[in-house]
């Protein structure tokens, strides 16, 4: 072999491997880490009961790597082996409103543990029968009103018509 084949390869053989290492360290975003996020999802009610089967999205902030878990029976999650860096963690459920959380910074072989509270959405019925019946009561007595007056109107014409 000549020597100008020779420091070649002995140039590729240190190189690469280096090439290699520098770049596994400059990405270890996508590679995997040690950091884990756990939490719970609660219920914003006084008692704050457990949600389970909600959708909890875990982004990266710096490289928009998406991780995606689902709470269990005691609305508790878990994400382990994750690369250290700026997380932000969004959680949803239908029947819920979607919630945002803030950003966390979580150092490698870290750990970090968010409790989000979900509040019930909300319908048109909720908000119209929501004053545990009051409001129902008060929409009553004018119908209630009406139709004795209507119904006062018909027996008249009906007299009146027989007569």
């Amino acid at each position: 072999m000549t020597q100008k084949n020779s420091t070649f390869l002995l140039l590729v053989c240190i190189i690469v491997p280096i090439s290699i290492y520098t770049a596994h360290g400059q990405d270890a975003g996508f590679i995997g880490g040690r950091t884990t996020i756990r939490g719970e999802i609660i219920d914003a009610t006084p008692e704050q009961n457990p949600i389970e089967g909600v959708t909890v999205k875990i982004v990266n902030s710096a490289y928009g790597q998406e991780y995606i878990v689902t709470t269990d029976k005691d609305g508790l999650y878990e994400k382990t082996g994750l690369p250290e860096g700026r997380y932000t963690i969004s959680a949803s459920k239908k029947g819920y409103q979607n919630r945002f959380g803030k950003s966390k910074n979580v150092a490698d072989g870290g750990e970090i543990f968010d409790r989000i509270r979900m509040r019930k959405q909300k319908s048109f019925f909720t908000y119209f029968f929501e004053f545990n019946g009051h409001l129902t009561i008060l929409l009553a007595i004018p119908f209630i009103l009406c139709m004795l007056g209507f119904g006062y109107l018909i027996y008249f014409f009906y007299i009146e018509s027989r007569k």
